[in-house]
């Protein structure tokens, strides 16, 4: 069956798939994935992919045509013959004994390369600024889009599946642990070079965890610091409770997502963060400045589809990736308030949220940790040379992209902390809320 291209131009695609329609008539086709989260802003949006792509195919091609993405119960385990690899299931198809589709991470499309679709790199390109190269023609002098240079990559390795990005989520909270990394108030903050020498235990992600990692060794190298104590666990996704895990003295701090995610799956039982000692929690995320999720389909599941299907298949996820992330970023804000408040109240000062700032001198050198590890893992013998030369393809086209548009990002923006500064509306009322971490 000849494989069809998902990645065209949205006019050229969606004339292609009128006159696909007239020409072979859709059928209706339920496909069923497997999904990794129920956090708030990851787990549902994705979802609502698939109610949203049913009604616009419905609507679109009639019933008969209507595709619909079906969640599997719970979090499915990879089956062990895939040794954990996710798109080698998906590659192989529920027909093979793996999966016909699968909502994830995109560090998971592969452990070498991954994570600059998924979260990009850290203190780099926020969210927007991401987009451009994803979706705008920012590879090979405007000849294709991120996009189209990620599907290539795929193909050329066989793995036999079509990717569509479908949720957009927002900068993430950097870390709750047992002591502030910044100034909280009139408690000193440990900065990094106290972070890196405490005999913790950390849950803290790539490629955050990859540039935590090689700052604590920078700082040794250079006589800052005599050791680097701080440890790091290899996340089990559907694992326990994290929360627990400090309770039970497995890990003494640990960063999980967004404020509006931390509230579903980190302050949803009769203990969160700050009742178990980590009250300090961080920002900005400079670790992940957004994240953005993938649907993984099989390729014959996919090319089963009629044009039409594909195309609305294609669109509906840009869409949608913009939709999910505008529908979780309006609740941030509250979410945020959730989890500074929710211990407030309950006449034990000491387990109260804290919002701290981690220091500006820590995320410069941050920032140059950043930029060596990016470069040496181009190099790194642990990884395989194949997925190596694609990860040197990957972050050279992302790296020429920011180098086209660094200078309008530099100085486009207001600065945060005076937006709204002061502004009212006729009655008084502010609009901008107070942050005593300002």
């Amino acid at each position: 069956m000849k494989t069809r291209n998902p990645l065209r131009s949205a006019g050229t695609a969606l004339l292609a798939g009128v006159l696909a329609l007239a020409a072979t008539p859709a059928l209706a086709t339920d496909i069923y994935f497997r999904s990794f989260s129920t956090a708030a802003a990851m787990g549902p949006p994705a979802d609502d992919y698939g109610v949203k792509l049913a009604s616009i195919t419905d609507l679109t091609l009639g019933p008969a045509g209507r595709v619909n993405f079906v969640k599997l119960p719970g979090i499915p385990a990879v089956p062990s013959q895939f040794k954990g690899d996710i798109v080698a299931a998906v590659g192989a198809g529920a027909i093979g004994g793996g999966f016909d589709a699968a909502y994830n991470s995109g560090s998971e499309l592969n452990k070498t390369w991954g994570f600059l679709f998924n979260s990009g790199v850290p203190f780099g390109p926020g969210f927007d600024e991401y987009l451009g190269f994803l979706f705008g023609k920012s590879v090979d002098d405007g000849q294709r889009s991120g996009l189209e240079l990620l599907q290539s990559i795929l193909d050329a390795n066989n793995r036999n599946v079509v990717v569509l990005p479908i949720v957009g989520n927002a900068e993430q909270l950097s870390g709750y642990f047992y002591e502030p990394i910044g100034d909280a108030g009139s408690t000193k903050g440990i900065g990094l070079a106290g972070l890196c020498q405490r005999n913790w235990t950390l849950r803290y992600l790539p490629p955050g965890e990859y540039t935590l990692n090689r700052a604590c060794d920078d700082l040794v190298a250079r006589g800052v610091i005599p050791a680097k104590n701080l440890k790091f666990i290899a996340p089990i996704p559907g694992g326990g409770s994290l929360v627990d895990a400090v309770k039970n003295g497995y890990l003494q701090g640990f960063e999980f997502a967004t404020p509006l995610d931390d509230v579903s799956q980190l302050f949803n039982t009769a203990d969160n963060p700050g009742t178990v000692g980590i009250r300090y929690v961080h920002f900005p995320g400079w670790q992940q400045q957004f994240l953005i999720t993938w649907m993984i389909v099989n390729k014959q599941v996919w090319n089963s589809l009629s044009l039409a299907q594909q195309t609305l298949a294609y669109s509906v996820a840009r869409d949608h990736v913009l939709s999910s992330y505008g529908e979780n970023m309006r609740q941030q804000g509250a979410a945020l308030k959730y989890i500074l408040d929710v211990n407030r109240y309950d006449a034990d000062p000491n387990n109260d949220m804290v919002l701290v700032k981690w220091p500006k001198a820590d995320q410069e050198l941050m920032i140059q940790s950043t930029i060596a590890m990016l470069n040496d893992r181009a190099n790194d013998p642990a990884l395989p040379s194949g997925d190596r030369t694609d990860y040197k393809t990957v972050l050279e086209a992302l790296r020429k992209y920011v180098a086209t548009t660094d200078i309008y990002w530099d100085d486009r923006k207001v600065e945060s902390k005076i937006r709204f500064d002061g502004w009212t509306n006729s009655s008084g009322e502010a609009w901008q809320g107070k942050n005593a971490a300002k």
